[in-house]
């Protein structure tokens, strides 16, 4: 039991040594030389790490500008939508039924891609940790449910959930034709991908996007991703912390001049955001080869599911718009729950903004160009709150209470219709 709980937390729960093995298998298989699958599998590892490393700046950013609204709200008190929050009280209470969980689900999701014609694996280990511990913790809210029962139901439902997520939103990248079939997502936002689609190509225009805008000759800095991104980062901190007022913004900069604090928020943004984009690339670069050894040997014809970045080379600029235009869709969505008196008032989930917004901006501009981008990416940002705002006192008296609430975009859509049907299977 430890081994196997050791397994599924510390080996397919971790992404940088779950990549490094299947770029091992995958190099192995393919009998490359040892010189290659050296370089294979720390390629692999160290864009990982690159990524992760990115990853620092940019949720600092997002921080400040979630501390800037909510002294724009007057402090206001509401639900969280965070999913660190769920993983860390799940593993806390249940920590061997979510290791279980994981190593279960992994195995389903391997049988299914090996017997049916959808040859999908999901290999975001995180997120594959972060699902079962959110699976877990609304069934573990239930009296009188065993660990086999938790482990085997949630284990099962996983495992299919992780099967399909992972071929849906390979359908829509392909589909797209302006991304990849080489590989898919593994993210738990399928219905958000979607209706981004879907929605996308009825709002837009798929010719106009984001990163091919027509600019005169002094704003063509504007097509170097990095320093446009940077720079209108910058203003967008600046303006929000003057309508913060430089009292409030001084709180938060431990002594730094507020101005010089704001700028270099935006700074870091771009920063961040340039070192993940040159993180997946490294990764890609070794992991999608790597690949192809399993999927012609082991699972014939299998197409992996990665993370929300290894989307955002695809689209850089709708990466920086999408996730402004769900932010604000987000903020606008939790002034009217407040406004209307709603019970369960849910904050904006800043860092999820900018990872789904991000992501389903590249799908949004991919489908319906940079039009699509703004208005499909406000939409989802204003919409989906209200189903976790509906989905959480659904989530069992385990979840219920922790005063925190999945941020994923399905959590609010099929995460809400699994929380009923725990209730109806295990409700006494």
């Amino acid at each position: 039991m430890v081994v196997l709980q050791f397994i599924a937390n510390n080996i397919i729960g971790n992404p940088g040594i779950l990549f490094g093995l299947i770029a091992l298998t995958g190099l192995m298989l393919q009998r490359r030389s040892f010189s290659d699958t050296m370089m294979g599998v720390v390629k692999t590892i160290i864009g990982y790490e690159i990524l992760v490393i990115g990853c620092g700046p940019l949720q600092a950013a997002c921080n400040a500008i979630g501390d800037m609204i909510s002294l724009l709200m007057g402090g206001a008190t509401g639900i969280i939508p965070q999913n660190w929050m769920i993983q860390a009280a799940s593993t806390a209470k249940f920590g061997t039924e979510v290791g279980l969980t994981v190593l279960v689900g992994f195995i389903v999701n391997l049988i299914l891609a090996r017997v049916t014609k959808l040859k999908y694996v999901a290999l975001t280990g995180q997120i594959l940790v972060i699902w079962a511990s959110y699976a877990v913790g609304v069934v573990g809210g239930y009296e009188g449910v065993s660990k086999l029962q938790i482990v085997l139901f949630c284990g099962v439902f996983c495992g299919i959930y992780n099967w399909l997520a992972t071929a849906v939103s390979h359908y829509f990248m392909k589909k797209s034709g302006n991304m990849t079939d080489e590989y898919a997502l593994y993210v738990t936002e399928i219905t958000g991908i979607a209706v981004t689609s879907w929605l996308s190509k009825l709002v837009g225009n798929k010719e106009k996007r984001c990163d091919d805008m027509e600019v005169p000759e002094w704003l063509e800095w504007v097509r170097d991703t990095t320093v446009c991104v940077t720079t209108i980062s910058i203003v967008i901190w600046t303006i929000i912390g003057i309508i913060c007022g430089p009292a409030n913004v001084a709180t938060l900069t431990s002594g730094s001049n507020w101005l010089i604090w704001l700028i270099f928020q935006g700074v870091d943004f771009g920063a961040g955001l340039t070192i993940v984009l040159f993180g997946v690339r490294m990764m890609l670069a070794e992991i999608v080869p790597a690949f192809r050894g399993i999927a012609t040997k082991v699972i014939p014809g299998a197409i992996a599911g990665l993370d929300y970045p290894t989307s955002f080379q695809f689209a850089p600029m709708a990466v920086f718009i999408g996730f402004f235009a769900n932010l604000a869709g987000g903020v606008i969505a939790s002034i009217i729950m407040a406004a209307l008196g709603f019970d369960i008032i849910v904050l904006p989930a800043i860092w999820m903004n900018f990872w789904t917004g991000g992501m389903l901006g590249v799908f949004a501009d991919c489908y319906g160009g940079r039009r699509a981008t703004v208005i499909v990416c406000f939409l989802m940002g204003l919409v989906v709150p209200f189903g976790w705002a509906a989905a959480y006192p659904v989530a069992g008296s385990f979840l219920s209470t922790l005063g925190a609430t999945a941020d994923y975009t399905d959590s609010g859509t099929i995460g809400l219709a699994y929380e009923y049907i725990v209730k109806f299977i295990f409700g006494r």
